[in-house]
């Protein structure tokens, strides 16, 4: 087993919240693994399912849906493009503005990522109970709920 996550910094080393954090570390770990075999770099799955819900986003459309900033998308953007997974084209009445369409090998590839976290999925909940995952689920969405209350 590889070493724990040591990029988080916890106050009171609070057991329950540091095995909260590691499971999400190592499941975005095992995310970006299986991405990478299908030769997917991590940074697109931001871009892929709003591409794939749409037919055709501005750029900017994709900074406000995704949260990332402008020059983060427009280098994710460009790679993409390059590699053949979008096409990227002015607009006709405002060439400030940017359209953004996924291609068929983006569809193909959105396939895959989905089949990518059903598998890490699968595997993270490998043997827990059906109350053990209800009792999960009810835990971490108090969890949520709470530091998303604390954020209005």
């Amino acid at each position: 087993m590889r070493a724990a996550n040591n990029n988080s910094l916890m106050i009171n080393e609070n057991e329950s919240i540091s095995s909260v954090n590691e499971a999400s570390y190592l499941f975005a770990e095992y995310v970006c693994r299986e991405l990478e075999k299908i030769g997917m770099r991590y940074s697109y799955r931001h871009v892929l399912k709003p591409l794939i819900e749409n037919d055709s986003l501005t750029q900017l459309e994709l900074v406000n849906i995704t949260n990332l900033k402008a020059p983060t998308i427009s280098i994710t953007l460009r790679n993409m493009e390059r590699e053949g997974i979008v096409t990227r084209k002015k607009s006709d009445t405002d060439r400030r503005e940017t359209h953004v369409a996924i291609t068929d090998k983006g569809k193909k590839m959105y396939k895959k990522v989905l089949e990518a976290l059903a598998k890490a999925e699968k595997t993270m909940l490998n043997g827990l109970t059906d109350k053990e995952l209800k009792a999960m689920r009810t835990t971490v969405g108090k969890m949520c709920k709470n530091l998303n209350d604390s954020m209005k």
